[in-house]
């Protein structure tokens, strides 16, 4: 195969109707082209800071000796495949993310008040749920798919004058039905005449 620069892909953020990575139930029907929309049931988490998103696949493998103590074969013992970023935003969504969805809740506006977002932190179980990840460059994009994921980790949060408060979090996959924990598709934006 010849080598060609189109293939050659940035990965910025599909947010021309919607923001970049959004979140649903668990059982929610999930796309499998990146120029399909999302079912209604997704959420939109909003801007993510400028670092993107980071996919990490980690595997352990155990490897087998003969008689002699040479290594013949290696085996997967353990596979686990984790997605960062951080929200740049702070918004319903994004605060469900990071604190989990029944650890926020909404009050609406008053004549006395703004919409009010209550967020606590305590020693509970954050919600396994389903995520989509939409990146592009120019025509061309990628949409990845996590059937089933749960906040992993909470990063850090700075309350600075001189940086925006981000919402950093890590997600750990599990595998669907099919023994799947993520999904990429790709869209070369070339289409057929």
């Amino acid at each position: 195969m010849a080598v060609d620069a189109k293939n050659v892909l940035v990965g910025g953020p599909d947010q021309a109707t919607t923001g970049a990575i959004l979140s649903a139930p668990l059982g929610t029907d999930l796309p499998v082209l990146p120029s399909e929309a999302p079912s209604a049931e997704f959420d939109d988490s909003g801007y993510i800071s400028e670092d993107g998103l980071t996919m990490t696949p980690e595997r352990s493998m155990a490897g087998i000796k003969d008689w002699s103590g040479a290594t013949v074969k290696e085996t997967l013992e353990e596979f686990n495949g984790t997605l960062a970023w951080a929200h740049l935003e702070t918004n319903e969504a994004a605060l469900k993310n990071y604190f989990g969805d029944d650890n926020v809740t909404v009050t609406a506006a008053t004549p006395t008040s703004g919409k009010i977002i209550k967020a606590t932190m305590g020693a509970t179980e954050m919600p396994r749920k389903s995520w989509i990840f939409r990146v592009k460059d120019g025509a061309a994009k990628i949409l990845i798919v996590v059937p089933d994921a749960q906040v992993s980790e909470q990063g850090e949060i700075a309350f600075t004058k001189s940086g925006a408060i981000t919402w950093p979090i890590t997600l750990k996959t599990f595998p669907d039905a099919a023994g799947v924990n993520v999904y990429i598709y790709t869209d070369d934006g070339i289409y057929s005449a």
